[in-house]
């Protein structure tokens, strides 16, 4: 995706994990290293906070997290809500990738008060030492982009760091993405803060919604085709079938238009939008180029008026943090199942 700080997406996600190996033994060093480190070191944190290591998967792999983050980075709008759904702001060193603070919920603007804001100086190394960050969270083509910020590139300065897991797939094969990639990461999270049972209730809630959704749609007749719409005039930006948006759509109860495409987020074409003729489009809507002017550039194409969607308004708004991995997919895959199946998933 092109705004908030995500480049062009490449024609392939794959490739690039050659250095995995050797960050995680570089992130092993680095923990080992900090907790050789006295005390009072920056970015180290106190003895009392020392306890048996937390671990996570990481793309695949275990890694050791012996200390709790105590001056943590978020970047990108999705992940920064991630730590905000968790009542981890007092552990911020700061956040980047949020172009507009009014885009997030009103109580976590009201969290992010105070918290250094690092977008200006984009996501590099001498920001985040600067910032004395002890670790960072983010995800590939989200903040972290080979040969700039890398996990590998953190360890070398002993900064702890997670990956984003829908983001794996620029670094290797996944069989596929799910809803349960953003709960894998909010426990990790919760793990790694030691707020276990904090993020643990808020994935089971979640969950349980899901399950209840499920529930609803047993037994779909049928089950519309949607296009997912991010950006672009000349060629759509959009959800191929690693992209969280295909997981909701999916469990909306709904199928995803390119869900042949073997990408995350990715280039689609407008001879299949318009070949497939989708029952429903989903935007992310960020407010660019304007508000609303996706849909009235949908609506402003005469190529496309005969599209079943376009014709009958059927469009679905998502925002951006709605449509990327964290603590708002579940409540935006209900509005989706809502528009898709009235009758089966009434308005609350």
């Amino acid at each position: 995706m092109y705004q908030r700080g995500w480049p062009p997406p490449q024609p392939s996600p794959r490739g690039g994990g050659s250095g995995i190996g050797r960050w995680l033994a570089l992130l092993a060093l680095a923990a080992l290293t900090a907790c050789s480190r006295g005390p009072d070191a920056p970015g180290t944190t106190s003895p009392k906070n020392a306890t048996a290591p937390a671990t996570a998967s990481v793309c695949g792999q275990t890694v050791a997290y012996p200390q709790t983050p105590q001056r943590a980075v978020a970047h990108g709008i999705n992940i920064v809500e991630m730590v905000l759904a968790l009542g981890l702001q007092d552990r911020l060193a700061g956040y980047g990738g949020v172009r507009d603070i009014a885009r997030l919920p009103p109580a976590m603007q009201a969290q992010l008060a105070g918290v250094p804001d690092l977008s200006s100086q984009g996501m590099n190394l001498e920001t985040l030492l600067g910032a004395q960050a002890d670790f960072v969270f983010s995800g590939w083509s989200y903040g972290f982009r080979a040969g700039q910020v890398t996990p590998e590139a953190l360890a070398e300065y002993g900064i702890a760091s997670y990956v984003l897991t829908e983001s794996c797939i620029r670094q290797g094969p996944r069989e596929r993405v799910s809803l349960q990639d953003t709960f894998a990461d909010l426990l990790a999270l919760g793990r790694i803060f030691r707020v276990e049972s904090r993020a643990q209730a808020l994935v089971d809630g979640q969950s349980a919604q899901l399950q209840a959704l499920r529930r609803q749609l047993q037994g779909l007749p049928a089950r519309p085709l949607v296009f997912l719409f991010d950006s672009g005039t000349d060629v759509p930006v959009t959800a191929g079938r690693f992209a969280m948006p295909h997981a909701m759509i999916e469990a909306a109860g709904g199928r995803n238009l390119f869900e042949d495409i073997a990408s995350s987020w990715t280039r689609g074409n407008w001879e299949d939008v318009i070949a497939r003729d989708p029952d429903w489009i989903v935007i992310v809507d960020n407010d660019r180029p304007a508000p609303d002017g996706k849909r009235q550039f949908l609506l402003a194409q005469p190529q496309l008026a005969h599209l079943k969607a376009v014709r009958e308004r059927r469009f679905v708004l998502l925002d951006f943090a709605e449509a990327t991995p964290g603590p708002r997919n579940v409540a935006a895959t209900l509005r989706i199942a809502r528009a898709l199946h009235p009758e089966r998933v009434p308005a609350p």
